[in-house]
């Protein structure tokens, strides 16, 4: 949020927009009365950064701090902004990030043993850069006397809340992120902070569910986006494990932040997400010199995509079919699925 009201200030400022500062005294005795009658003569510009003293901007989550920002901008602020909205030029105040999967020449993935999480660019003029692959894992044969086969279709589910979190956050899940990365990872796949994993029995089942944990209405287009994201990691066994290690160093960067979570995440729930993805890297890591399991799985996410799309389709040559109920979102085991607002422990 901070990055977003800074450029804000700037674009109206780079629009010639007066008072893009200002605040004045009114008969109120309210230091952010918006009247621009001339009888206010000691005006003072100030900084928009000095306005949003003490509110704390990484809680954009918070009606009430979005209620305390809104009500601290000027009224000509306040027009812009809803201008912006009304004209969808929010490239105005928010950079286009463009995901690093999608990048031209799938370049760019770094091999590194150190630890850290410092990524190398993916071509010249990409934005984004493609995370690095932590060596981590461990041989599976000393973690698990026997490996589930659903838990190809867990990872699978993974990767859906994985593209999901990068594009709702637009490609920033670190800093003042770092809370909301991981609500929308354990959201979309809950046993990345669940002592227990769900058993899938298809990749379609996986990830129905994984998209009503999302939203329940989400839109065939929508559904179709993330899936085009899934197969262009899936197109390569190291983009797999590039995605699988920044989601490990998501959740060490907020293990190591501690504060961040007030009381959600809890810690218990992000060491079970450190155990779960390093048990996943190590299936990966054993795996990634193969390429039959990543073009079985590709074909399934081609195949669910074939599916959305069609319906997609069929809703712009028949609008009233948008009024059909929504596929049923279950699992094998569990009831209707809501969001949650937090997993279980």
């Amino acid at each position: 949020m901070q990055r977003i009201v800074r450029r804000y200030q700037d674009q109206i400022e780079q629009d010639g927009l007066e008072a893009a500062g200002l605040a004045v005294e009114g008969d109120s005795g309210s230091k952010y009365d918006d009247s621009d009658s001339e009888e206010n003569e000691e005006t003072e510009e100030v900084d928009l950064a000095e306005r949003l003293a003490g509110i704390d901007l990484s809680n954009d989550a918070d009606q009430s701090t979005l209620s305390d920002v809104w009500n601290r901008l000027t009224k000509s602020e306040r027009d812009e902004f809803i201008k912006l909205i009304n004209d969808q030029n929010l490239g105005a105040i928010i950079t286009p990030w463009n995901p690093w999967w999608l990048a031209p020449g799938r370049s760019g993935i770094l091999e590194i043993d150190d630890g850290s999480n410092a990524a190398g660019p993916a071509t010249k003029d990409q934005q984004s850069r493609v995370p690095p692959v932590l060596d981590i894992g461990a041989p599976v044969s000393s973690l698990a006397s026997k490996v589930h086969p659903s838990v190809l279709l867990q990872l699978a589910q993974a990767s859906l809340a994985y593209v999901y979190m990068m594009r709702h956050l637009n490609g920033e899940p670190r800093g003042e992120n770092l809370v909301a990365a991981f609500i929308d990872l354990a959201t979309a796949s809950p046993l990345l902070a669940s002592r227990v994993a769900d058993v899938y029995t298809s990749t379609h089942e996986a990830l129905t569910v994984g998209f009503c944990n999302i939203d329940e209405l989400m839109s065939s287009e929508t559904k179709c986006t993330l899936l085009d994201d899934m197969l262009a990691i899936y197109a390569d066994p190291l983009y797999v494990a590039a995605m699988v290690s920044d989601m490990y160093g998501i959740v060490g960067d907020l293990l190591a932040a501690g504060s961040l979570a007030k009381s959600w995440p809890k810690r218990s729930q992000m060491k079970h997400a450190e155990r779960r993805l390093y048990f996943i890297a190590s299936i990966v890591k054993q795996m990634r010199q193969e390429p039959d399991p990543w073009q079985f799985m590709a074909a399934d996410i081609a195949l669910l995509k074939r599916r959305h799309g069609s319906e997609a389709q069929a809703l712009q040559r028949d609008p009233p079919l948008a009024a059909l109920r929504p596929e049923t979102c279950r699992s094998s085991n569990d009831p209707l699925i809501v969001r949650p607002h937090a997993p279980e422990n």
